[in-house]
């Protein structure tokens, strides 16, 4: 008999943090953002600065510095798409990224901030997903500023 009808898909926390009610709604917010409100993309980006600089402020781990490297990288992203000085990222991808600092700022999500230490491993860990994805896109950029 072959077993593999009857194997799942391993589900990861990755899956996990996408799938829940907490990413749905920042992705949702994202994309509200992204079509109608420019203006509350800028302030989604100062939100998302103030709060990295504070964690980085309080830590000096490498995890904090590379949390702190894709949100600003993110944030800079954000601003030269609203100045109209970079398009090339699809519309989604943005709206990708504006649910992740909205996901991000949000001290109540997958595991909620509160947690001393733990509470940001959900937020590191679909920064470094959606950064991994666009990796190519991120390096493009850079190379522009």
């Amino acid at each position: 008999m072959d077993n593999s009808m009857f194997m799942t898909r391993k589900i990861t926390f990755i899956d996990r943090i996408l799938s829940s009610q907490f990413f749905k709604e920042a992705l949702d917010k994202g994309e509200d953002l992204m079509a109608n409100n420019k203006y509350g993309l800028l302030n989604l980006v100062k939100r998302a600065l103030q709060k990295v600089n504070a964690t980085a402020a309080q830590s000096n781990l490498s995890v904090v510095r590379l949390l702190n490297h894709y949100i600003v990288l993110f944030s800079q992203l954000i601003k030269a798409y609203v100045q109209g000085t970079y398009r090339k990222l699809p519309a989604i991808t943005l709206a990708k990224i504006a649910a992740v600092l909205i996901y991000f700022i949000s001290p109540f999500d997958f595991i909620p901030d509160l947690l001393p230490i733990i509470g940001f491993t959900d937020d590191l860990a679909l920064v470094l997903w959606v950064g991994g994805s666009i990796k190519q896109e991120l390096d493009e950029f850079e190379k522009q500023m």
